[in-house]
């Protein structure tokens, strides 16, 4: 899997954490701040990075932390559901939400029924 460095997508970050989000440290923090539209492409992004296929990610969810990782989920046309998870040095490795339920050893993911 490759990892995908997160930090120049967080440059135009400008927007407050809405309310209901979990407040987390680092790169998610500044990715939480992100307008949505934003918050959506450096999702694609990482979900692309590590080989997945998205054409367009319609939701992105924070999840919250496991282990020293932060997780987001994300809803794709045309690829699926995936758990991202953003580790303290920006780095990023998604997964299919299928894949996490086979392997029970990551969270699952927390996606609205499509």
């Amino acid at each position: 899997m490759k990892f995908a460095p997160l930090l120049a997508a967080f440059a135009a970050a400008a927007l407050t954490v809405p309310a209901q989000a979990v407040l987390v440290d680092g790169y998610s923090a500044q990715l939480a701040k992100l307008p949505e539209i934003r918050k959506q492409a450096v999702i694609r992004r990482a979900i692309l990075d590590n080989e997945g296929a998205c054409q367009k990610v319609t939701i992105v969810k924070l999840q919250g932390r496991w282990k020293n990782l932060t997780m987001w989920s994300a809803r794709c046309t045309k690829g699926g559901d995936y758990g991202v998870f953003i580790g303290p040095d920006g780095s990023a490795q998604a997964r299919s939400c299928a894949d996490i339920a086979k392997l029970k050893t990551l969270p699952a993911c927390q996606l609205p029924k499509p």
